[in-house]
């Protein structure tokens, strides 16, 4: 009778063992499919441009706790890198490297300070002056290209509805169930058939930010962009003048225990939820830095309303 009752008991908890696995493997499905990453937190874009892979609790396949970008750490000073790719002392830039189309004549030099970095032609695009009727489209995947368009009607010049705005020819656009492609609104542009007017987003970080990402700068965004899904605007790098706001009840940095996720901003390490006091030079004026999702501390411009400072 014992023996029965011992089998039963064991069969009930491996069926619940079962259950709770069939379980957890549905919620990550779901969140697979549902996942937005602009109901994340932190600077998720500045991640995958520096191929970092994300980290995961085991309920949450969704958004990431933090980053592992261990890698960055074996980058050689002088050598330059783009999407990971490794290049020497006066070797050029490869196409399939560019973060943009106007990434043209970018070769590996080095800097003031004797650490390599990619030092690219500036490119200025000249429009000449076009007459009323007319309008200057950008050839997609092209630096400077496009062609000057004549019509007869405003109602013949070609526009894309998408997400409850109208782009017209030529514009490009960020779709919002896909924030990391952006779009250029052309004639025949499907929805289904995005590959054809859309390309996916590159920031180029470590091509055009190496020296920011090698003393551990935190990325600036401006108060109306998705901190999630785009580039930044800025880098605000350490100097004497910082100090952290701390958020939990550890005061000094030797209570941080080994192995926790922590930010890193130059030398200084930040625990969730700590925040960089602000206006410390110029780059710091008005913008919030919080460690949300390590390494890299969030910083984002605040609105107009919030700080009223000019910069």
């Amino acid at each position: 009778m014992t023996g029965t009752f011992y089998i039963e008991k064991s069969a009930i908890h491996g069926f619940l063992y079962l259950y709770l696995c069939l379980f957890f493997a549905f919620l990550r499905i779901i969140s697979a499919q549902e996942c937005d990453p602009r109901n994340c937190n932190g600077p998720i874009m500045f991640y995958k441009d520096l191929n970092c892979k994300p980290i995961y609790n085991e309920l949450d396949t969704c958004c990431a706790i933090g980053y592992d970008c261990s890698h960055l750490n074996e980058r050689s000073p002088f050598k330059c890198y783009a999407n990971n790719n490794e290049y020497r002392i006066g070797e050029k830039l490869e196409a399939y490297d560019r973060s943009s189309p106007c990434d043209q004549d970018c070769i590996c030099e080095f800097s003031d300070n004797n650490i390599a970095k990619f030092m690219c032609t500036n490119t200025d695009c000249l429009i000449a002056n076009v007459r009323n009727g007319c309008y200057f489209k950008p050839k997609p995947n092209t630096c400077c290209d496009g062609e000057i368009i004549c019509v007869e009607r405003n109602d013949d010049i070609v526009t894309c509805e998408v997400d409850g705005q109208v782009y017209t020819d030529g514009q490009e656009f960020y779709p919002s169930d896909n924030p990391y492609l952006v779009c250029t609104c052309m004639e025949g542009y499907l929805r289904k058939s995005v590959h054809e007017y859309c390309r996916n987003i590159k920031c180029g970080t470590e091509l055009r930010y190496s020296a920011e990402i090698r003393k551990n700068c935190a990325p600036i965004y401006s108060d109306y962009q998705w901190v999630q899904t785009s580039c930044p605007i800025n880098y605000r790098c350490q100097n004497e003048n910082d100090r952290v706001l701390r958020y939990s009840l550890l005061q000094d940095i030797s209570d941080l225990i080994l192995g926790e996720f922590v930010c890193v901003f130059g030398d200084i390490l930040m625990q969730i939820g700590d925040e960089l006091n602000q206006a410390t030079d110029y780059s710091s004026i008005c913008v919030r830095c919080v460690c949300e999702v390590p390494p890299a501390p969030t910083c984002q411009r605040l609105s107009k309303n919030e700080c009223n400072t000019k910069f």
